[in-house]
């Protein structure tokens, strides 16, 4: 006999199902077997249940001359009572749709018990209504009840502790009957029966691991089916959205290049002092614009990887403020805004560069895209953090952008339509330093009249008392570069003269060469104070073997790799060759600054300086 509400079993019993179960399942793998288990044994109970009518109505037929009235029909009642319970209990099973905990709780035990009491009831007619039967209708009952237990084995066959009663109770009864009844084969059925019931034991142990088995299997099967869809849709979503990325890339940076293309074409042929002023202005102005781009390309990608090193120190937001309004009020002006920044007297553990960049990717969208006139950067303390706002008047975020606009390559709508578009990396990058610092980057949900951006930080050491930020300092001059002799090693050689040319104008030698062969030579010929290499030097060569090849004359020399290869790997193998790092574009300035470091370390600081 079969119930679902029997195949979700007690704790106690799934510890006991699990030992003969097919190796080791999870919570919630059990839960979904069991559940599985329940749906097969619905089925097969309800069959079963109406075989077991039709076997009692024979049974009665068969007995009703013999046995004594009131006997027999007491024991129907009984058999019919549990059958009803039968019936009942998985009816209302399909129906009220119980709950996987509310089976394991209240419906595992029900049917536990109406099983017990469906074997106990069969048990009772071996003793109430086989003495009044002939040999041979003895025999016959006797193949009703082995068929009755197979049965049971077969529906039940998860609860291996419903299976082993049944079994003692049925043909055990059975042979303990004929033990104790006198007869030419009562020996014989006897032992029978008992070989029998052990047969169904064992057969009930290989039936429950073999179910439970193919459930499994099926089951497992069906995740990994749901996990490849699932695969196979974030790839798509992220091929779609990183073909969208390509495309907005491709035209933020066709925009300056072609600007920089017309503005030197004008420098050319303009006879006018100056509008030729003008023409060198915009194609600086379209260089930085473009490098501005790649920069943001690098910084992400490093911020994915795990290049990134963290300085923590303890850092005043008036020193970030500092840093924040040098880098972006002009910007901020030229749109039509204002930028203020509201004295504070909170500090930050934190690395002062990667949050600046975090800070200023914030204040940058809100320039570009939110159409407003002010933004605010302020700071609060709560639950134990130092949150950092910045807070713009203009349109706001849609609701259904406002987790969206946190992912890789993906633009909110407003930004979508702006003609100065963006990456879809900015608010990425920011939430990646955030948590890089055991912080968080969030979009103030319940903020009106426009957005407001908390980043939350670990406090530092707070200053005396509230500061306004001060003044941007003035950067520091450079020490002089004249007299040193560099190695240029560029395999394109455009690009090295134009270099070359640079170092010279700043009162350095240098001297170029476009393979590991050629700067081998020239290190047998000249002794050189640094070297500026680039990484990608052909098919078969990179920085790292022209690096090899100098220092075997030259193993103090200091070494600069400048590149436009930004990959993680790549900066990985860079910095672990103990050399200074500079992504390609670099403008004259960060280059210079980058010399400077590289023939004035800072102890111990070798790594990415620009």
């Amino acid at each position: 006999m079969a119930w679902p509400f029997m195949a979700n079993k007690p704790m106690a019993g799934l510890a006991e199902g699990m030992a003969a179960g097919p190796g080791t399942m999870d919570a919630a793998e059990r839960m979904q077997v069991r559940a599985e288990e329940s749906r097969v044994a619905f089925f097969v109970s309800a069959i079963f249940s109406f075989i077991l009518f039709g076997t009692l109505i024979y049974v009665w037929s068969l007995f009703a001359p013999i046995a004594p009235r009131d006997t027999l029909n007491a024991w129907t009642g009984l058999i019919v009572a549990v059958i009803l319970a039968i019936l009942i209990m998985p009816l209302a099973y399909l129906v009220l749709k119980p709950s996987e905990e509310q089976i394991v709780r209240y419906w595992s035990p029900a049917g536990k018990v109406v099983a017990v009491a469906m074997d106990i009831s069969i048990a009772l007619s071996i003793w109430l209504l086989l003495p009044y039967a002939s040999e041979g209708l003895r025999l016959l009952m006797v193949i009703f009840y082995m068929a009755a237990i197979s049965g049971q084995v077969i529906a039940t066959a998860e609860s291996l502790g419903t299976n082993a009663f049944g079994i003692l109770v049925l043909p055990g009864s059975v042979a303990l009957f004929y033990f104790m009844t006198p007869g030419e084969y009562s020996t014989g059925i006897a032992i029978f029966c008992l070989a029998f019931g052990g047969l169904l034991m064992m057969a009930a142990l290989m039936l429950k691991r073999a179910v439970r088995t193919a459930f499994l299997a099926r089951l497992r099967a069906e995740e990994a089916a749901n996990d490849l869809a699932c695969a196979l849709e974030k790839a798509e979503q992220e091929r779609d959205s990183k073909a969208r990325f390509i495309a907005a890339a491709s035209h933020d940076l066709r925009q300056p290049l072609h600007a920089a293309s017309l503005y030197f074409e004008q420098s050319q042929i303009a006879r006018d002092e100056a509008m030729r002023a003008r023409a060198v202005q915009g194609v600086r102005t379209a260089f930085q614009a473009a490098g501005s781009l790649l920069d943001s390309l690098l910084d992400h990608l490093k911020l994915g990887s795990d290049t990134v090193s963290l300085h923590l120190v303890e850092t005043p937001l008036s020193q970030l403020y500092s840093r924040l309004d040098q880098l972006y009020s002009a910007e901020a002006a030229l749109a039509g805004m204002t930028l203020r920044f509201r004295p504070t007297r909170h500090a930050v553990r934190a690395d002062l560069t990667l949050l600046v960049r975090a800070a200023g990717n914030l204040i940058s969208n809100a320039i570009k895209h939110s159409r407003g006139k002010r933004i605010l950067v302020s700071s609060r303390t709560r639950g134990g953090k130092v949150v950092l706002l910045v807070i713009d008047d203009g349109v706001g975020s849609p609701v259904e952008d406002r987790e969206a606009i946190f992912e890789e390559y993906v633009q909110g709508r407003g930004v979508a339509l702006d003609p100065r578009g963006g990456l879809g990396l900015g608010l990425a990058s920011s939430r990646r330093v955030a948590e890089l610092h055991g912080g968080t980057l969030t979009l103030v949900q319940d903020w009106t009249g426009g957005a407001a951006f908390a980043l939350s930080l670990e406090p530092g050491q707070a200053a005396a008392g509230i500061q306004s930020f001060p003044q941007a300092a003035a950067i520091r001059a450079a020490p002089a570069l004249a007299g040193h002799r560099l190695l240029i090693v560029e395999d394109v050689r455009e690009a090295g003269e134009a270099l070359a040319s640079l170092l010279h104008s700043w009162g350095m030698e240098a001297v170029c060469a476009t393979s590991v062969q050629a700067a081998e030579q020239a290190c047998q010929q000249t002794r050189f104070d640094g070297m500026i290499c680039d990484w990608r030097l052909s098919l078969s060569e990179t920085g790292a073997d022209a690096i090899a090849a100098v220092r075997k004359s030259h193993p103090d020399i200091p070494v600069l790799v400048l590149t436009g290869d930004g990959s993680p790997d790549t900066v990985q193998q860079i910095l672990s060759l103990n050399v200074a790092l500079m992504h390609k574009p670099a403008t004259p300035r960060r280059l210079n600054e980058g010399l400077t470091a590289l023939f004035e370390p800072r102890a111990g600081d070798v790594s990415c300086i620009a």
